[in-house]
């Protein structure tokens, strides 16, 4: 049975100072790494959420868009904050679906073998399933649907982590091994783009 996936990119990036979303990594923009590792795992649909310089993220999966399983939506609220954005992705949601699966647009180091993980377990418990990063949910967050609606009621830039804490006892909870911990890294600021170029750098010198 395959999830929808739910990837969260219309924020703006304030912190970081641009649009860190369509910052080229290697060859191809942030975006496109995470999207396009989204596309290779078996969920179906992706539901991409887009919102600041919409023009610019669809630019930066331009080889993507034409994915059948590609879905994106255009939160005009984005600037209201990431729960704005979360409400649109999960409204999205095909109504037969049993949850979706959440990931951030900026953590371009993620796997299809982590999110196939968090999948299978997900539909095995029909629980609230994530990995756990230096003892804390990572990402991405399989959500059931009768959590929906606690998610939904989210305002502002309130990510779910209060959620979660409701529900720490009865989630399932990955352990990451040491190689995945880098699928946690995601962009905030400038030296996080450093710290992910060096490992990509690190990776290809070692498959040499």
């Amino acid at each position: 049975m395959a999830i929808p996936g739910i990837v969260l990119a219309a924020g703006a990036g304030r912190r970081f100072g641009q649009n860190k979303l369509s910052l080229n990594l290697g060859d191809h923009p942030v975006l496109y790494h995470t999207l396009k590792t989204a596309l290779a795992t078996l969920l179906e649909p992706i539901i991409l959420v887009l919102g600041y310089e919409s023009e610019k993220a669809l630019a930066a999966i331009a080889e993507l868009k034409e994915s059948p399983k590609l879905q994106i939506v255009v939160n005009a609220r984005w600037e209201r904050g990431l729960a704005e954005s979360l409400k649109a992705g999960l409204a999205a949601v095909p109504p037969e679906a049993p949850g979706a699966l959440v990931l951030l647009g900026d953590m371009p180091l993620m796997t299809p073998e982590l999110i196939a993980r968090v999948v299978e377990a997900f539909l095995k418990t029909k629980k609230l399933c994530f990995p756990l990063y230096r003892g804390a949910p990572g990402r991405p967050v399989a959500v059931p649907r009768e959590l929906f609606g606690e998610f939904e009621s989210l305002r502002h830039d309130e990510s779910g982590l209060t959620i979660i804490q409701k529900y720490w006892n009865t989630a399932v909870k990955l352990k990451l091994s040491s190689h995945e911990e880098p699928t946690q890294w995601d962009i905030d600021i400038p030296e996080d783009v450093d710290r992910i170029l060096k490992h990509l750098a690190q990776n290809i010198k070692a498959s040499c």
